[in-house]
């Protein structure tokens, strides 16, 4: 799941910095992206560090994308983070629990 939400997330930040010409969506979503991939690499090495990463990757960005979300309501990108960064969270908590 990690990977699939890095994946997203570089997405995103592409589509951002196309649509207006925003360096800082590109630069963001290339960041966690990489981070995120680096969690899914770490985490099928068997490292705990990955999962962790993972996490606080994805909480952050469910920081930033949530009040957005609440203000305005749009599906793409604010409501499809939280709900990416959220079912991340829980397969990596649920990953630490078996």
């Amino acid at each position: 799941m990690t990977g699939i939400f890095g994946a997203f997330v570089v997405f995103g930040g592409i589509v951002g910095y196309v649509k207006s010409s925003s360096r800082a969506s590109l630069i963001a979503g290339v960041i966690s992206g990489a981070l995120l991939f680096l969690s899914a690499f770490l985490i099928s090495r068997g490292s705990t560090a990955g999962a962790i990463l993972g996490m606080v990757v994805s909480l952050l960005l469910m920081g930033k994308f949530g009040p957005s979300l609440r203000k305005k309501f749009k599906v793409m990108p604010n409501l499809l983070v939280v709900i990416l960064g959220f079912i991340t969270v829980v397969t990596l908590v649920f990953s630490f629990l078996r």
